[in-house]
């Protein structure tokens, strides 16, 4: 494979949208900007065509990352002291630890468990665990109180870790979207709480988004389907569907994004290449270099084990099976360390080292020991919400 080639193939900056001729023709014109707001949902073929000027900012406010969770943050006389009473306690409340792949180093060498969403809500729902610990997002947490045995807590060693992906999604629009299309199927990704998937048939993770699509496509046949809320993995979906020759006008997508993923760009994949030209790159499907990258690979000039898009714990495979020693990561820099453990022996560079979850990072080594000590924050979920909800994530969980 030719260095420039990738290069230029993962820079390529114009035009970045093009699906295919299935959605647009060279001599048309690009309309103007459709005004939208975080929530809408769009014909598909309408929110692509949106994606390289959509302002997709958060509509929640993005914290302040702990200071414990910064470099010095923490002396290693405290953290070897807290990293012993989690371990105490654990015994003492026969607790399960589960860490998300983007918690940061102390936090997922104290955990049982590190995974991605699909994989943890795996381990969490086989778990005889009296205690049910989830460092992650509280949309996660939320699953486990669904899914968890009777007599289980579950516990969030902090409330302020929300998702901006997850408060992209307007349930009240959904609502709408399904009295206008009765016989409609509504995937909701799991990034997403427990009002919105109370609404939905289906859920998926990013490491199943592909198979629930497909399986969606051969059991409701002819439906119109919303896939919700992250408008670049509804693009990824958009190019699943374009390629069983499924017309896209089935096909609704919801205009939000995970700030982290949504401020990946091209250009940080492309700089990347320049100073480490015969690395791979793998790309989480959330990021705003989606679309690039994914019309680079169909277009034949990148080859499939060079160029990869995965969910965050899937990126290991990739990474095992790719021919190059170096992998450029283009997701949250902390998923990084799971990667280097699984797969050690190769170099994985972030494409970007400002992408890092804020709200991820609420969870320090701190508030879950305290978590622990003084069992709290404990999740619970209403009742008839998580008979609703129940459902579509026994699905997102079967269909693997």
């Amino acid at each position: 494979m030719s260095t420039h080639a990738l290069i230029a193939a993962v820079g390529a900056l114009a035009p970045l949208l093009e699906v295919s001729n299935h959605l647009t023709t060279n001599n048309q014109r690009r309309k103007p900007m459709k005004e939208f707001e975080i929530g809408d949902i769009l014909p598909a073929r309408e929110a692509i065509l949106l994606l390289d000027e959509a302002d997709l900012t958060p509509p929640i406010e993005v914290p302040a990352i702990p200071a414990e969770n910064e470099d010095g943050g923490i002396s290693d006389t405290e953290r070897e002291w807290l990293h012993k009473e989690i371990r105490r306690l654990k015994k003492e409340r026969n607790a399960l630890i589960l860490a998300h792949n983007y918690m940061t180093k102390d936090i997922q060498d104290a955990a049982d468990f590190v995974g991605d969403s699909l994989n943890l809500a795996q381990k969490g729902r086989e778990s005889d665990a009296d205690v049910l610990v989830e460092c992650a997002v509280l949309f996660m947490n939320q699953i486990l109180a669904i899914m968890k045995k009777p007599g289980q807590t579950v516990l969030a060693p902090d409330l302020g870790a929300l998702c901006s992906l997850a408060a992209s999604a307007d349930v009240e629009k959904i609502r709408a979207w399904k009295r206008e299309h009765p016989d409609g199927i509504v995937i909701s990704y799991v990034n997403t709480y427990i009002d919105v998937k109370a609404e939905s048939d289906y859920c998926c993770a990013s490491a199943n988004a592909e198979k629930v699509l497909l399986y969606v496509l051969e059991h409701e046949k002819g439906k119109p389907i919303l896939f919700l809320p992250d408008v670049y993995l509804g693009f990824y979906a958009a190019k699943l569907l374009e390629k069983r020759g499924v017309p896209l006008d089935l096909l609704w997508l919801m205009m939000g994004a995970c700030h982290v993923h949504d401020r990946i760009r091209p250009h940080h994949v492309a700089e990347q290449m320049k100073f480490h030209p015969e690395a791979a790159v793998v790309v989480h499907p959330e990021c705003g270099c989606t679309s690039a990258c994914m019309r680079q690979m169909d277009g034949g000039s990148v080859p499939a084990n060079m160029l990869g898009f995965r969910s965050t714990q899937g990126m290991a495979e990739f990474i095992k099976n790719s021919p190059a020693s170096t992998i450029i990561m283009a997701t949250e820099v902390d998923n990084a360390y799971p990667m280097s453990k699984a797969v050690p022996g190769k170099i994985i560079i972030p494409a970007s080292r400002e992408a890092r979850c804020a709200f991820m990072k609420q969870n320090t080594l701190r508030n879950l020991y305290l978590s622990l000590r003084d069992m709290k924050h404990e999740i619970t979920v209403d009742k008839e919400l998580a008979r609703r909800a129940r459902l579509p994530i026994e699905r997102m969980l079967a269909i693997r």
